[in-house]
């Protein structure tokens, strides 16, 4: 039951938000995205021992290809819907942008969890990529359509570690000073609750222009997103066979390498005084449908519980 909370919650924001956006937009007016995130790396970091975050063999690999996947190959795939896609041009350099950024910070981490896939690793691989990103965001801009080179990397920075870094460590020292004090089964629940509210909160805030937008073009943008996303997810199960990768690796590497993270979008599109008009709407839909997809996909991959035996426990 829980392993569909996240589909279904993420149904339930979209009809909240297009039916009953007053809620969603008096929470927005507090600004609690960065909250929210930092709750999700909170409880990250209490569920986390020390002895876990050692570098495990193999792990360079597959970040090696997470980064060649998410920083080099999407960028180029989104080139290429950017340019031969045929959707108005604001919403194609919604999609290229998408393309460029690292992945998300809110999700990877918890669909790697619902999964069953190694979420240690995918956290390394979000931090990793993300830091990275701060190099190749304005490079790749300027390689593919000759922008990005005025964006400054301080402010993404300045994000991933009052957003990430900071509440991650504090649960680790949290969980060393308390030990099973500051653990509970439901904390396992809060980051997808929170990734749940974030999605609502976002798309009640764009309820607008999304409702703006015609249904060719949302067509358009919705098929081509699930194009790139899906492109995405079949180079990474590539390289997970490719390289002879576990299960939990492959997940890890799964629900990584092809999710991407529509704040840090949002701001490049800030910074390229290109978030206006309908380069935000389709960073928003491309978001909503690779969260739905990836989490009915987490759901589908989550490890069932074994059946008790009758008449006593399992193992007994």
């Amino acid at each position: 039951m829980i392993a569909w909370l996240l589909p279904g919650g993420l149904c339930a924001a979209i009809l909240l938000a297009l039916l009953l956006p007053g809620p969603g937009l008096w929470l927005a007016q507090w600004q609690p995205l960065p909250w929210l995130v930092a709750v999700i790396f909170l409880v990250n970091g209490l569920q986390s021992r020390l002895q876990e975050l050692r570098p495990e063999p193999g792990f360079g690999r597959v970040f090696l290809a997470a980064l060649v996947i998410s920083l080099l190959l999407s960028p180029l795939v989104g080139w290429l819907v950017y340019q031969h896609g045929g959707l108005a041009p604001g919403l194609a350099l919604g999609l290229l942008v998408v393309s460029v950024v690292p992945p998300t910070l809110s999700s990877c981490v918890v669909l790697t969890r619902l999964s069953g896939g190694q979420a240690q690793w995918s956290l390394f691989m979000t931090l990793g990529l993300n830091l990275l990103g701060i190099v190749t965001i304005p490079l790749m801009l300027s390689l593919l359509i000759g922008q990005g080179a005025a964006l400054s990397p301080w402010p993404l920075l300045h994000k991933l570690s009052s957003m990430v870094l900071l509440p991650f460590v504090l649960g680790l020292v949290l969980r060393q000073l308390l030990g099973g004090l500051v653990v509970r089964r439901w904390m396992g629940v809060v980051p997808t609750l929170s990734v749940v509210i974030t999605a609502w909160i976002t798309l009640s805030t764009s309820r607008e222009a999304l409702l703006q937008l015609g249904w060719p073009d949302l067509l358009a943008l919705a098929a081509w997103s699930l194009l790139l996303h899906g492109t995405l997810l079949g180079l990474c199960l590539l390289a997970g066979a490719g390289l002879g990768l576990a299960r939990p690796a492959r997940l890890a590497l799964l629900f990584t390498a092809a999710q991407k993270t529509t704040p840090v979008a949002v701001s490049v599109l800030v910074a390229m005084n290109a978030a206006g008009g309908l380069a935000v709407v389709g960073c928003l839909v491309f978001h909503f449908l690779h969260m739905l997809a990836d989490s009915l996909l987490a759901s589908r991959l989550a490890p069932r519980a074994r059946p008790v035996p009758v008449g006593g426990e399992a193992g007994s």
